[in-house]
């Protein structure tokens, strides 16, 4: 995906794709609403390309028979398919563009859009992010500010990456990119060299100036994520206390969580402590392992983790998920058995990451969130391929056991901290882990000091510089399903 820094914002172009993952709606009745169109089986149309792949179930068609497809398929499986406006698919030039404007405009309580989360990317893109391999620097930046004076912190440095091969730290602000001054630069060619070389297109080296310091060079590498990081114990006078970092719902995350949970398990630890402040999501069926590990049999046997409600077209689809006890090659998962979970929040914290929370909540397990209100997305996707890109459109509302999924306007932190870039993340020092720390001991939160701009005082809030594919609730089927 391309991000795009402009004269005054940080816009993410909808150029990504990807594949696989099931949600075939073929055989779903068409829309037979008063006053609406009925739309023709999605099935029709499928793999009608206008540029067919070679050696794939493409099909020779043209760009209208992608944006019919396209259309039927909203209409067959999109949550608030009533909601969708009518629009003129030849005024749009692609179909990725077309797709991007057929969602509702409802907006939630607050006044935040109620769909943020419809976009697509291509197959490739979408099957590499998946797997956890990555081409790129291995920095994630915290926007502060993404109008000039802008402000991008490190908020996290990928291990074995360039940057970290470079010194790079967690809390270097950001100075300036190939000679450009970041922080201050408007003109049109200047943002082209900053775009340039924070999303590069091709391998190459790009300099980044750090604290106002000499630019470092850094050329882009082939990255494996590390989903888990910093498992550890800490000593407190009420037990020992487990902590590890958890930053995507990838498939590879059920080995590294069943290690940290049977290192932090050999430790005899009494509670526990996650690090979820930049997890936007990924597959639910890692959340409900994650959850099942926390709390084990006695608080989850017979329960539901989430309860997935399509529309009303597809009640039969309605589906359960369980606290899953084994994995995915019907190994036995380990447990802590814990009644009790601290978990360190923000408002990049989304969708999977929620149903965590929501899960556990709805089993009488308490959750202390710790941190900023989450993003709030009860809702996700079946992802489904068509000529070369994947189409991401809410599909269904997860609820927990207790029948709750009302959370479009984020979880509320139990106590409010700041994400405390002056130490790394596991410093028991760190204002979010000190907090979670303190306030397990003494019920009481503790006051913090909340981050302030370098040039205005104002508070401040990040957002995690991410595409959306990183934020997401996705079904799969597990392998022995």
């Amino acid at each position: 995906m391309k991000k795009i820094i402009s004269l005054g914002l940080v816009c993410f172009l909808a150029a990504c794709g990807g594949g696989g993952g099931g949600g075939s709606s073929n055989g779903v009745a068409t829309s037979t609403l008063p006053g609406r169109t009925t739309f023709p089986p999605s099935s029709t149309y499928a793999n009608l390309c206008a540029s067919p792949r070679a050696n794939t179930a493409d099909r020779q068609g043209t760009t209208e028979n992608e944006k019919t497809f396209l259309r039927s398929f909203i209409d067959e499986t999109y949550l608030w398919y009533r909601d969708v406006p009518n629009v003129v698919a030849a005024n749009y030039a692609t179909p990725q563009s077309y797709f991007d404007v057929l969602k509702t405009t409802a907006k939630t309580s607050s006044g935040k859009d109620v769909d943020q989360f419809h976009w697509s990317q291509t197959t490739e893109s979408w099957n590499a992010s998946s797997s956890g391999i990555t081409q790129d620097y291995g920095i994630k930046w915290a926007a502060q500010a993404s109008v000039p004076p802008r402000s991008w912190i490190v908020a996290q440095v990928a291990p074995g990456s360039p940057a970290a091969l470079a010194g790079i730290k967690r809390g270097d602000k950001l100075t300036s990119v190939d000679g450009v001054d970041f922080v201050n630069d408007g003109t049109e060619a200047g943002v082209a060299v900053l775009n340039a070389g924070l999303f590069p297109t091709t391998v190459s080296t790009h300099g980044f100036g750090l604290n106002g310091n000499a630019e470092i060079s850094l050329t882009p590498a082939t990255i494996t994520t590390v989903t888990v990081q910093n498992v550890k114990t800490i000593t407190s006078t009420s037990g020992t206390v487990g902590y590890f970092i958890f930053d995507t719902h990838i498939a590879k995350s059920e080995a590294e969580l069943i290690a940290a949970i049977n290192q932090l398990k050999a430790a005899n630890v009494t509670d526990l402590v996650i690090d979820l402040r930049y997890n936007g999501g990924g597959l639910l069926y890692i959340a409900s392992e994650l959850a099942y590990m926390i709390a084990g049999p006695s608080n989850t046997d017979n329960k539901i983790f989430e309860k997935l409600i399509f529309n009303d077209k597809l009640t039969a689809q309605n589906e359960i998920f369980p606290f899953y006890a084994t994995g995915t090659a019907d190994q036995t998962l380990p447990y802590l058995g814990l009644k009790h979970v601290s978990l360190l929040v923000t408002q990049n914290t989304a969708s999977a990451s929620e149903a965590i929370i929501n899960g556990l909540r709805g089993v009488d397990v308490t959750v202390d969130l710790i941190g900023d209100t989450t993003r709030g997305k009860p809702y996700g996707f079946v992802p489904q391929d068509n000529c070369g890109y994947t189409y991401f459109a809410i599909q269904f509302k997860g609820v927990n056991e207790k029948g709750y999924g009302d959370y479009a306007d984020g979880f509320s932190p139990t106590c409010s901290a700041a994400d405390d870039f002056t130490h790394e993340l596991g410093d028991t020092a760190e204002t979010m882990l000190q907090t979670a720390l303190t306030y397990r001991q003494t019920g009481t939160c503790p006051t913090t000091t909340s981050r302030f701009s370098f040039t205005t005082g104002a508070p401040l809030q990040s957002s995690i510089v991410r595409p959306a594919s990183q934020e997401m609730r996705i079904i799969t089927r597990k392998p022995h399903l």
